[in-house]
C-alpha cells in the first residue's frame, strides 16, 4: 500500500483488506491513498476519500497518537499534505470556487506543526509546493505545478504574500536544478556532468530566473519594494552575491525602491572588496535618486521572517548581521522568531556542554563564540521585547542548554519588569534542577546553592503568595515525567520541613507512580526476588507504607489514601504493605471500598493469616461492603470458607 509505484486500485484493495481485520490505519495510509488518486487523475476519490477520512475520524476509527487534554489540537503535516492534495485535485478539475471554502473550514485558524498560515488556497499551495516534499513523489513536475499556480493567480489578480515569495525565491536559489533542464543531446550531458551542477546553475542564471518570473507574472509576484528587498536578501544569505547585485540593479532600472537592509546583506555576502565596492555604488546611485527605504519601529516586518529562515538554515553569521541591523532600526522580534532564535542557541550551547571528548578549554572557547540567552536580551534590547513570553522561553531554553545560572539571572531580570509575571510552571523548572543539585551535584556551569533555592521560592512567593504547595507539586510533575526518585524525597523533605498544606490526591497519584516504576526497575534488574525482600533506596525503604509514615505531616489520611495504597502494594507485591495499611485503616476507624477489602482478603490468605481473613470479612459486612465485593467476585466467598476452614481444623484433630 505504501509502494510509491503501486496503483490506486492495488493500493485500495490492500487498504480495505487491513480495514476488515479491524486495525486502525494512521493518517499516512489516508495520505498514501489521496497522493495515488491524485497522481492517476481520480479527482473525485480525492476529495471523496478525504470526507471518509473525516467520516472515520468522527467514529474514533483513525490511529492517532495519544493527546493529552490539556494540549491543543493541531495539524499534522500528513494531514495538510492531506488539504493539499484535495486543493490540487478541485485547481486541475476546474472546481475552483470550492477551493476556498474548503481551506476556509479545514486549514485556516488551525494551528500546524509547519506554521503555514496564508490568506488564501493558492498561496497555501504554493508555500507546500515551496517548502514539502511528500515520500516517494517525483520532483520533475515541481516547477510546473509552480508555474500553473501562478498562472492561475496571474487569472484571478492575485499576489503571491511575502512569506510565499520568499519561499519562491528560496527554491530557485537552493534547488536550481528544479528550474534549469539538463541538455538532451548526450555531448552536452556529459560536458554537463563533468562540469558539475554548481558551475552550470550559475547565481547570474538563478537571479535571471528570478527576473523572469516577475516579468512572466506582473501581478502574481508584483514588482514592489518589499518583494525585491526579499529576493536580495534571500540571495545574499544563501551566498548567490551575483544573483543578489543583479537584482538590484534591475530594481534601479525600474526605479523600485529597496531595503537598505538588503543592500548591506548584498555587501556581507561579497566575496572581495571590488564586488563590495560595487553594491556600495549601487546604494550611493539609489540614494541619489530617493530609491532606498528603511523598515523602522515596527513590531512586525520582512526582517523577522529573513531572521527565521537564517535561524533553520544554522546561517549563525548572517543571523547576527540581521540581528544587528534589527537593533539599529528597532525592529521587535515577533513571538516565534524570539522562540527559533532561542532555540537555535540553546541547542548549540547544550551540544557543547554535552561533548565529553573535548578539552575544558576548547569548551570554554567555544561556549563564548556562541552568546547566552541573557546576552541577547543585553546586546539586542530593542530586538528581543521585555515580555513574559521572552523571559519564559529565555529561562526554558538555558535549562536546556545546561546554563542554569543564566537562568536565575533571567529571572532576576524578569522581576525588575513589574508587567512580567512569570508563570509556577517557570518556576518548578528553575526549582528543579536546584534541588536535585543537591543530590547529584548540580550543574557544573553554575553556582547551584541552597541560597539559589532560597531565592527561587522566596521569589515565587512574591508573585504567587501562599501558593507554595502548587510550586511543589509541579516539582513531583517534574520528578514524575523524569522517573527521578531522589530529587522527589528532596522536594517532599523540603514541603514537610517548611510546614504546607498536605499533598492533593493527584499529587499522591504522581508519587505513587514513581515508587511504584522503582520497584519494578529493581525487581528486573533481579531474576528472582524472594518473597519479603526490602529494597532500600536513598536511605529509604521503598514501599508505599514506608512513605506514607516518613511524610505523615504533608499525607490526607483518609480512605481514598489507604486504599489506593493498598491497591498499588498489591500490585508491587508488598504484602507486608497491605497488611500494614489495612490495620491503619482500622485503627483510624476508615471504611474502605470494596475493591480495597478484595485485594486485602487475597494478601491475607497468600500470607497464610486465616483468621485475618475472617476478622477482614467481619469488618465488611459491617460497613456493608461485603454484598458488594462478593457480587463483583464470587472468589472472595471462596476465600473466606478457606480461612474459616482451616481455623476450624485444630477443632478437629482434637476430637
Amino acid at each position: 500500500m505504501e509502494n510509491p509505484g503501486s496503483t490506486y486500485h492495488t493500493a485500495l484493495k490492500a487498504f480495505n483488506e487491513l480495514r476488515s481485520r479491524g486495525l486502525k490505519l494512521g493518517e499516512l495510509q489516508y495520505l498514501s491513498l489521496l497522493y495515488k488518486a491524485l497522481r492517476e487523475g481520480r479527482y473525485e476519490r480525492v476529495w471523496g476519500g478525504y470526507e471518509a477520512f473525516l467520516e472515520d475520524e468522527k467514529q474514533e476509527k483513525v490511529g492517532t497518537n495519544p493527546r493529552a487534554r490539556t494540549t491543543w489540537p493541531r495539524l499534522t503535516p500528513a494531514r495538510m499534505q492531506m488539504h493539499r492534495f484535495v486543493l490540487w485535485a478541485m485547481l486541475d478539475a476546474d472546481r475552483g470556487q470550492a477551493m476556498t471554502p474548503f481551506y476556509q473550514s479545514e486549514v485556516v485558524g488551525k494551528y500546524n506543526v509547519l506554521r503555514i498560515h496564508e490568506a488564501d488556497p493558492f498561496n497555501f499551495l504554493l508555500r507546500m509546493e515551496c517548502t514539502i516534499k511528500v515520500t516517494g513523489e517525483q520532483e520533475h513536475g515541481l516547477r510546473l505545478r509552480l508555474e500553473t499556480l501562478l498562472n492561475t493567480m496571474e487569472r484571478l489578480e492575485l499576489h503571491t504574500s511575502y512569506s510565499s515569495t520568499h519561499g519562491l525565491v528560496r527554491i530557485i536559489l537552493h534547488r536550481p536544478e528544479i528550474f534549469f533542464d539538463f541538455s538532451t543531446d548526450e555531448e552536452d550531458a556529459d560536458q554537463d556532468l563533468e562540469a558539475g551542477v554548481d558551475t552550470k546553475y550559475t547565481a547570474e542564471a538563478m537571479g535571471k530566473m528570478i527576473i523572469e518570473y516577475m516579468a512572466r507574472f506582473p501581478c502574481a509576484v508584483a514588482l514592489d519594494p518589499k518583494r525585491l528587498s526579499i529576493a536580495v536578501s534571500a540571495a545574499a544569505a544563501a551566498g548567490q552575491h551575483d544573483a543578489a547585485k543583479l537584482l538590484l540593479e534591475y530594481g534601479l532600472t525600474q526605479r523600485v525602491p529597496i531595503d537598505a537592509g538588503s543592500f548591506a546583506h548584498a555587501v556581507e555576502s561579497a566575496p572581495d572588496d571590488a564586488s563590495r565596492l560595487k553594491v556600495a555604488d549601487l546604494y550611493m546611485h539609489a540614494k541619489e535618486h530617493d530609491l532606498v527605504y528603511i523598515t523602522q519601529g515596527t513590531d512586525s516586518s520582512i526582517v523577522n521572517y529573513l531572521l527565521q529562515h537564517a535561524i533553520l538554515d544554522g546561517n549563525f553569521k548572517h543571523m547576527m548581521e540581521l540581528l544587528h541591523e534589527m537593533q539599529l532600526y528597532s525592529n521587535k522580534a515577533s513571538n516565534r522568531t524570539v522562540d527559533e532564535l532561542f532555540k537555535s542557541i540553546a541547542q548549540y550551547r547544550a551540544q557543547v556542554h554535552r561533548r565529553g571528548d573535548q578539552h575544558e578549554g576548547g569548551r570554554r572557547r567555544k561556549s563564548t563564540e556562541c552568546p547566552t540567552v541573557m546576552e541577547l536580551f543585553e546586546r539586542f534590547p530593542n530586538v528581543i521585547p521585555r515580555t513574559v513570553h521572552s523571559f519564559s522561553r529565555g529561562i526554558v531554553q538555558s535549562l536546556f542548554a545546561g546554563d542554569l545560572a543564566v537562568a536565575l539571572d533571567l529571572m532576576r531580570s524578569a522581576l525588575w519588569n513589574e508587567d512580567v509575571k512569570l508563570r509556577p510552571e517557570i518556576y518548578s523548572q528553575l526549582l528543579y534542577p536546584l534541588l536535585a543539585g543537591g543530590q547529584r551535584g548540580g550543574d557544573e556551569s553554575s553556582d547551584a546553592s541552597v541560597f539559589d533555592r532560597l531565592e527561587v521560592e522566596r521569589c515565587f512567593d512574591r508573585q504567587y503568595p501562599r501558593q507554595r504547595t502548587h510550586l511543589n507539586s509541579l516539582v513531583v510533575n517534574i520528578c514524575q515525567s523524569n522517573d527521578d526518585f531522589s530529587t522527589m524525597l528532596v522536594c517532599l523533605d523540603r514541603w514537610q520541613v517548611q510546614g504546607h498544606p498536605p499533598m492533593s490526591r493527584r499529587v499522591m497519584k504522581r508519587v505513587f507512580e514513581v515508587i511504584w516504576k522503582q520497584i519494578q526497575q529493581l525487581q528486573k534488574e533481579r531474576d528472582e526476588v524472594l518473597f519479603g525482600t526490602t529494597f532500600i533506596v536513598d536511605g529509604m525503604e521503598l514501599s508505599y507504607w514506608a512513605f506514607l509514615v516518613r511524610y505523615r505531616r504533608i499525607v490526607t489520611w483518609d480512605a481514598w489514601t489507604i486504599e489506593y495504597a493498598i491497591v498499588r502494594a498489591r500490585t508491587g507485591r508488598l504484602h507486608a504493605d497491605v497488611v500494614a495499611l489495612l490495620a491503619e485503616a482500622d485503627s483510624r476507624g476508615l471504611v474502605l471500598n470494596s475493591t480495597a477489602y478484595v485485594v486485602s482478603l487475597c494478601v491475607l490468605e497468600e500470607v497464610g493469616e486465616p483468621s485475618a481473613v475472617v476478622a477482614c470479612a467481619e469488618r465488611m459486612k459491617a460497613n456493608d461492603a461485603w454484598e458488594k465485593a462478593v457480587s463483583k467476585d464470587p472468589e472472595v466467598q471462596e476465600i473466606l470458607n478457606r480461612a474459616s476452614a482451616k481455623l476450624e481444623e485444630p477443632t478437629v484433630q482434637e476430637l
